[in-house]
């Protein structure tokens, strides 16, 4: 984690050996979960190596998938982490992942700590709400296909891993569309 807060450039090495020595590692098997829809998120979580979903079930019972992470991304139940409510959503490992996670006490504990951290978390607040106003837009404005594009020229290494029903409802589509859409980027 260590690497990403350096990334934003506004902490200096001793508040960024704070903050590593306040982060642990999990290792999560495909198929395992750092949260389940009714708990209370307690940890944000950066990816180090593997992918994990961000889903909720439907009142059909159909798991929807809203999210996709990856290598040196953040993800979290982010709601519920900063009204410490229960969540609608569910973070499953797609991959054997190892996962930096920093909680919820800690990061708070940050926030006394000065301005920086505060702006520390006012651009964590910030990357969250960008990534879901892209979503929107992109679901607003680009097709299925520019959306399988967009995410194969990202993660191309993913896509064999992820599986077909979750990547089509995150695309917005179902399974059969994707099948067509493959075979059509592959011609």
């Amino acid at each position: 984690m260590k690497i990403f807060f350096k990334s934003l450039n506004i902490l200096n090495e001793e508040e960024l050996n704070q903050v590593e020595n306040l982060c642990s590692i999990r290792f999560v098997k495909k198929g395992g979960y750092l949260i389940k829809e009714g708990s209370i998120s307690k940890e944000i979580f950066l990816i180090k190596k593997g992918a994990l979903r961000l889903f909720y079930t439907n009142s059909a019972g159909n798991e929807i998938t809203s999210c996709l992470a990856f290598d040196n991304e953040m993800i979290s139940a982010y709601a519920s982490f900063i009204t410490e409510s229960q969540t609608e959503e569910n973070i499953q490992a797609v991959s054997d992942s190892e996962i930096v996670l920093l909680k919820k006490h800690d990061l708070d504990f940050l926030y006394k700590q000065g301005t920086v951290w505060q702006k520390v978390g006012r651009i964590i607040a910030e990357m969250h709400y960008i990534e879901l106003t892209k979503k929107i837009v992109s679901f607003q404005k680009d097709t299925a296909k520019e959306r399988y594009n967009q995410l194969l020229q990202k993660h191309p290494e993913y896509i064999q891993v992820i599986p077909q029903h979750q990547l089509a409802s995150l695309l917005g589509i179902t399974p059969r569309h994707l099948s067509r859409l493959k075979k059509e980027v592959c011609k």
